[in-house]
């Protein structure tokens, strides 16, 4: 019996490390990088900018995706100014997962934050 477990417990080591890791959630969606020097952002995306006036470069996410953490693109706490053309209203949340403070992003607007907003966000959803 013993050996039977080892066994056992050999083979389903060796199939859960040949399984392929599943990919970051933000890898799942469709994020693209805005290089810096572009402040549009393209139809059908909200758009996260690293400096105030849409500068800097930042991340353009297609809706009606989400981002429950931003450290997974790079970006937590650095979001200074966003534009939504996503065709859907989005929130933006201080905190990873949908928590803390809630931003409404209505469609068609384009807004710098408030300085006490500056670099706080972490999460973005349509809501």
């Amino acid at each position: 019996m013993n050996r039977f477990t080892a066994t056992l417990a050999a083979t389903a080591a060796a199939l859960v490390s040949a399984l392929p890791l599943a990919a970051p959630a933000a890898a799942q969606q469709d994020v693209v990088p805005i290089p810096e020097g572009q402040t549009h952002c393209p139809h059908g995306y909200v758009c996260l900018f690293r400096d105030y006036e849409f500068q800097g470069g930042g991340y353009a996410v297609a809706a009606p995706g989400e981002l429950p953490w931003f450290g997974d693109i790079g970006f937590n706490d650095r979001m200074s100014s966003w534009a939504n053309d996503s065709g859907i209203t989005y929130c933006w949340y201080f905190d990873s997962y949908y928590s803390g403070e809630e931003h409404v992003m209505y469609d068609g607007y384009r807004v710098n934050v408030l300085p006490r907003e500056n670099d706080h966000a972490s999460s973005l959803r349509p809501c």
